[in-house]
């Protein structure tokens, strides 16, 4: 007799080999660049613009990051996570909620976030900046994992997300169903499925829906 427990195991392991393959065959391409060739933030948008099939950052070395999009289910995650973030900016009247954008860190990489919100405070800080690739770091950031990305990936841009100056950082993982959340000076902390979180260190009233999130619940079948 094989319960539904069990097939239910079987066939989540099965998917997470699958994710690891489609993963490891998708990594990130870095292309160095000449050092004669100024990698402006013009440049870099107009080669942007010129591949917009694919993900593009840059290091602090001159080289640039190439990296798989999300397919059509991961966008959707990702937009319900900006549709939150924005909505919810509108609403305090408080800084300003990105989604993709580009942005410069203090250690010189151009990465982008899969949404992210600046606070007042930082944005002020950029007055008078004329770099049409703001040079702040986020406050709160928010990177929605998808089946091209590895997950160490991830977690290595989390951590410079937070050692950069990001207040808060939230890792979310619709297949493990998880949400890695990252504070300064502190180790992850890992929460399992929920219908939401609030991100309270940023405002008591910010959250995030996750029921858009994960994956639908089939009922339990029954065993034989």
């Amino acid at each position: 007799m094989v319960t539904a427990e069990r097939t239910t195991s079987t066939a989540a392991s099965q998917a997470k080999r699958a994710r690891s393959q489609v993963a490891e065959q998708i990594r990130p391409l870095r292309i160095q660049l000449p050092a004669e060739w100024e990698l402006t933030d013009e440049r870099l948008l107009e080669f942007c613009g010129l591949n917009e099939e694919w993900q593009i950052e840059a290091d602090a070395e001159g080289g640039l990051w190439i990296v798989a999009p999300p397919g059509t289910e991961s966008s959707e995650r990702e937009a319900n996570v900006v549709t939150d973030l924005m909505n919810w900016t509108r609403r305090s009247g408080c800084g300003r909620a990105i989604g993709s954008g580009l942005v410069q860190l203090p250690n010189g990489w151009r990465r982008t976030p899969d949404a992210a919100w600046f606070s007042d405070e930082r944005l002020a800080e950029m007055a008078g900046d004329d770099h049409i690739i703001w040079r702040i770091c986020p406050d709160f950031v928010v990177e929605v994992r998808s089946a091209t990305d590895e997950l160490e990936d991830l977690q290595t841009k989390m951590e410079m997300w937070i050692a950069q100056g990001a207040r808060l950082g939230w890792l979310v993982d619709p297949y493990d169903e998880t949400v890695s959340i990252y504070r300064p000076e502190q180790e992850p902390q890992q929460v399992g499925r929920r219908e939401s979180l609030t991100a309270a260190e940023i405002a008591d009233d910010l959250s995030i829906d996750f029921t858009r999130i994960w994956p639908q619940q089939d009922p339990t079948p029954e065993t034989s």
